[in-house]
């Protein structure tokens, strides 16, 4: 009976361990997206976002038609799942806001007051 205090201590401080271990990895905004933006002045648009890690750093960039637009001052909250951005468009600053799930990005391109519908599907 000496030992049982001992034997009960062991087992919480064993459980306590074993319960504070993560069970999974958060899913990661990073990979190959097909994307529209619908409803612009120019009409709609379409291509491929790509959202890369470098150094624990997101970057993200647009490609349409063969052009290439860095998202600058891109960032994503792991537990929010929101991200943001703006990139230059023919001389237009460009904001962009979206909300991550696993395999679909919703949000927003604004400029001068407007806002334009914006989504992307993760590629396979």
């Amino acid at each position: 009976m000496k030992n049982y205090p001992i034997l009960i201590f062991i087992a919480l401080a064993f459980t306590a361990c074993v319960a504070s271990k993560p069970t999974s990895k958060a899913p990661s905004p990073t990979g190959s997206w097909d994307y529209t933006i619908t409803g612009t002045p120019q009409g709609d648009f379409k291509g491929e976002m790509i959202i890369a890690e470098t150094d624990k750093v997101l970057h993200a960039k647009l490609i349409s038609n063969g052009a290439e637009l860095p998202i600058d001052k891109f960032t994503f909250n792991k537990e929010t799942l929101k991200m943001s951005g703006e990139f230059d468009y023919s001389g237009a600053l460009i904001f962009f806001d979206g909300l991550f799930a696993t395999n679909e990005i919703t949000g927003s391109m604004s400029t001068s007051g407007m806002n334009f519908p914006f989504k992307a599907t993760r590629k396979n």
